[in-house]
């Protein structure tokens, strides 16, 4: 026998070597590789809400116009305009004007939110009708927004990541964009108990929400047509539904200009009462 055909007898006899129980050893250690390397890229919840903080960071400077229609479950329908400002502010957090331009009843309504930190927030309105400022207790942030199905924590930037659990539920699509299902348990009771959120895995913004009290949903937040504005994923318009009363509320961002860089002077009680000029 030539030396070829040797050759070819002594591999044939090490692959008759590899016994059942040795391949089952190699494919388990293969599979453990892969494993340990899937689990090293995985994210868990507390990183996707940090990179959601992040671009939610991006946006406080800015300037909006927004429209907002308020739906009742009978059909009827009220329109509002709003202006909002924002400024991300050093060593707070941030702060936050919002302005109603109209319907003549709400005209120059104003609501003032100034955040020390992520978690200590200090919430004022401002009634033309009465002429004076009220404070709104922290503990009244879920409540709705000027009758609409917002609430003034909507208003504000993002929480301090701290006051909440975080737990990746699973990964499916929403509106055609892979993402994230997470979900967020506040530490200390809110108006809700939880909510479960689609984060958009490439843009790392809120595409649907769902808001429970114990096992029931009751609002839910989805946000669509997301642009890339000046670097910044944003969603132009948003739905808020209350699911125990049909209530529905409609906004649409007419424009929005972010690195805008106000003075401190546009975020103060007399300011709120000026209507922001």
């Amino acid at each position: 026998m030539n030396e070829a055909g040797k050759g070819q007898r002594a591999e044939g006899k090490r692959y008759r070597q590899l016994t059942p129980e040795i391949l089952w050893a190699g494919c388990m250690v293969l599979f453990s590789f892969f494993a340990i390397t899937i689990s090293a890229h995985a994210m868990s919840g507390r990183e996707v809400y940090g990179k959601v903080h992040e671009v939610r960071s991006k946006m406080l400077d800015r300037k909006t116009e927004v429209t907002m229609v308020l739906f009742d479950k009978g059909g009827g329908k009220r329109t509002r305009t709003l202006v909002e400002y924002g400024k991300k502010a050093e060593p707070e957090a941030y702060k936050v004007l919002v302005v109603f331009k109209s319907p003549p009843d709400l005209k120059d309504v104003g609501f003032l939110m100034f955040a020390h930190t992520f978690a200590d927030r200090d919430l004022w309105a401002y009634f033309p009708e009465y002429k004076r400022v009220r404070r709104i207790p922290t503990t009244s942030q879920d409540d709705s927004f000027f009758g609409s199905d917002f609430t003034y924590d909507d208003f504000g930037g993002p929480p301090n990541l701290d006051d909440y659990k975080f737990s990746i539920l699973k990964e499916e699509s929403f509106d055609g964009r892979a993402c994230y299902v997470v979900e967020v348990t506040p530490k200390i009771r809110r108006k809700y108990t939880r909510y479960i959120v689609w984060v958009a895995k490439d843009l790392w913004v809120h595409l649907k929400i769902d808001y429970y009290q114990d096992k029931e949903i009751y609002r839910t937040g989805v946000f669509r047509n997301i642009k890339i504005i000046e670097g910044i994923p944003t969603p132009l318009f948003l739905t808020v539904e209350n699911r125990k009363t049909g209530h529905r509320t409609e906004l649409t961002i007419e424009s929005i200009k972010y690195h805008t860089h106000f003075t401190d002077d546009l975020f103060t009680q007399r300011s709120l009462e000026r209507a922001g000029k």
